[in-house]
């Protein structure tokens, strides 16, 4: 028996019902009978709307849906008492159909059974949703007031609406998930996760599984989950020290996955990489799933260590009442040592004027909401004034999108310490001409584009750095499917791209320790990878910020290390300086350590003052990519001179 809860775009007073068969696996074939029982009277001749998916509340495709022909997939039609009534497409409402109501009307009370299918069936989206809704509507000739930045919806009054949960489809794979490092004597803890063709967490659990280091089978404690089909597997002991991959295989069917690196260490480091999704949306906004389901699932589907919310600011979408329930949630889901959350929204004018969407997130729980919409904190400096005395980050991301670029001119230096340069919308950091294997998705669905199509130069992250901005690389979701942190291809060929991740060097798992990291920019960004990263310059981390008042002998040469621990062979690890490639290592191995010494002397190097540098400065960061295309980017450094 599977559980619903009510979803928040459902108005309270509205009956609710469940599908039948109540569950639909990803992408696979079915037939689905979709109850809805009306609240009210419908006249006779009314039209009567089915919404299937639409609009930005409602997004989740479902592909093929016709109501021409009973003989082809896709089929959908109603019942109304005994008469079967056609469904036609409704114009210039996508994803919705409708009927008109019989001569007698439809009394209140009454059944509406819409079939969705037909004969030959219909694929199911290739996204696992917990609660999928189809609402029955009645068109409103009215307008809705126009909020200034927010895309309006056609005007309906919901009837009823019914619910269906959308699972992960047969076990395609397996993946191995680990934490990037153990302190001595600490046991290592994997999460199993099997995967469908799409990478959604499949509805088949592994079987008996086997561990094994170096080719030796090691010893694994198993911990199903109640509420998926993942498992953990825990107390594996490790050698004190080293990097290792532990593969797991399941020994009946063969499925086999190899861990992300861990780090053992003798003695323990004064930081460990923490992983976190800082970066998608819930039905709080314009995305799919609770908010409780998007905390649990990062930790109990993904493993990761800290996670915030980043639902939008507007209040026609997110209203004072949204803002409360994440408030509480985020306070409730805090867990010091296991897993961290983080309280934000995202600040998103939309309105392409260079303003860019910025992300705010607090340190502390219960503060306010700073709102985009107008007679509120429209413009970046509003937003700069009204978080002064408030303990916060501003991260800019996908600031080259041509849907709302960020253009550097405004900025809280105190604040904005971070931005995001790759999420799902591909690669803000460098242009595809430059060599960006990840170019900006377009903000509109066009035919044939060019890579480039979806580029705004004065967005590009090199641009903000040039122009004396002190940031460090962040790696974002933006995911609006109920994905948060997994593996699932979002967008359209050829702009096809995962989540990122990003992960913090901190002391410990606990919201003060991962705060101080992001602070002081030592983060790294991926593509989704776990790539275990480190970057200093004369043994200063990643995010600093050196003085030649400090120490004059930088002035002469500078010692660069860099030690990259991979998911896949390493193709290139590259150090950029002042947005030139200057030094790359290649070579195919998965452990790598270097050293490169810059000598050139600094006056020759430095860039001019610039608008947010009042001296020459320089800086240098690092760029990974391995054999799969997987990358990651360490927080600059830079010297001031």
């Amino acid at each position: 028996m599977h559980h619903f809860n009510r979803p928040l775009r459902v108005p309270k007073d509205v009956p609710l019902s469940v599908a039948d068969p109540a569950v639909a696996r990803a992408g696979e074939r079915g037939r689905w009978r979709l109850l809805f029982e009306l609240g009210e009277r419908v006249e006779a001749g009314r039209p009567v709307g089915v919404q299937f998916y639409g609009g930005r509340f409602n997004r989740l495709v479902w592909p093929g849906l016709q109501g021409e022909n009973p003989a082809a997939a896709g089929f959908v039609s109603c019942r109304v008492g005994d008469a079967i009534l056609p469904l036609k497409p409704a114009q210039g409402d996508r994803g919705s159909f409708y009927f008109l109501a019989p001569r007698e009307g439809i009394p209140a009370g009454a059944r509406v059974e819409v079939f969705l299918g037909g004969e030959r069936g219909t694929l199911a989206p290739e996204y696992a949703l917990e609660n999928k809704f189809f609402l029955l509507f009645l068109p409103e000739s009215r307008s809705q007031p126009k909020t200034r930045g927010l895309r309006q919806e056609p005007a309906r009054r919901v009837l009823s609406a019914c619910l269906m949960r959308i699972t992960g489809a047969e076990k395609h794979h397996l993946r191995v998930l680990a934490p990037s490092f153990l302190y001595p004597g600490e046991k290592a803890r994997l999460l199993v996760r099997p995967e469908d063709r799409w990478g959604n967490p499949s509805c088949q659990a592994p079987g008996h599984l086997i561990v094994r280091l170096n080719g030796d089978e090691i010893k694994a404690e198993r911990r199903d989950s109640a509420n998926s089909a993942c498992c953990w597997l825990e107390n594996i002991d490790l050698p004190a020290e080293g990097v290792h991959r532990l593969e797991v295989e399941e020994t009946g069917s063969g499925m086999c996955s190899t861990s992300n690196p861990i780090q053992c260490f003798a003695s323990a480091p004064r930081w460990r990489p923490l992983w976190g999704m800082i970066h998608a949306h819930t039905e709080l906004s314009d995305g799919l799933g609770s908010l409780d389901h998007y905390f649990r699932y990062m930790q109990e589907e993904v493993g990761l260590d800290f996670g915030a919310v980043s639902d939008h600011d507007h209040l026609a979408e997110t209203p004072d009442a949204f803002w409360r329930i994440a408030q509480e949630l985020t306070a409730h889901y805090n867990q010091p040592g296991r897993f961290v959350t983080f309280l934000g929204y995202e600040w998103a004018k939309w309105l392409r004027k260079g303003y860019g969407d910025r992300n705010v997130y607090y340190l502390h729980d219960h503060r306010p909401i700073y709102r985009s919409d107008e007679g509120h904190y429209p413009h970046p400096k509003d937003l700069f004034r009204a978080l002064e005395q408030e303990t916060a980050l501003i991260i800019p991301h996908h600031s080259a999108s041509n849907g709302n670029h960020c253009d550097w001119l405004d900025h809280d230096p105190d604040k904005e310490r971070l931005v995001e340069i790759y999420s799902c919308w591909g690669c803000s950091e460098r242009s595809v001409k430059q060599g960006n294997p990840f170019p900006i998705r377009p903000a509109k669905k066009l035919d044939n584009p060019p890579p480039d199509a979806g580029e705004v130069p004065a967005g590009f992250v090199q641009k903000a750095l040039e122009m004396g901005w002190r940031v460090g690389f962040t790696g974002g979701g933006d995911d609006h499917y109920g994905h948060p942190g997994d593996e699932i291809l979002i967008g359209w060929p050829p702009f096809r791209y995962k989540a990122g991740l990003m992960a913090v060097w901190a002391s410990e798992k606990t919201r003060a320790s991962i705060w101080e990291a992001m602070w002081r920019r030592r983060t790294y960004a991926t593509t989704g990878a776990r790539i275990i990263l480190k970057f200093t310059l004369n043994d200063h981390e990643m995010g600093s910020i050196l003085s030649l008042c400090d120490d004059p002998e930088l002035t002469g040469e500078r010692l660069i290390r860099v030690e990259v621990h991979a998911t896949d062979a390493i193709d290139k690890i590259e150090i950029v300086r002042n947005n030139h490639d200057v030094y790359a290592w290649r070579g195919q191995a998965l452990d790598v350590v270097f050293t490169w010494k810059d000598e050139e002397k600094l006056p020759t190097i430095n860039l001019p003052p610039a608008r947010w540098s009042a001296k020459p400065f320089t800086f240098y960061y690092v760029r990974v990519t391995q054999r799969d295309g997987e990358m990651a980017w360490a927080s600059p450094i830079w010297i001031e001179t």
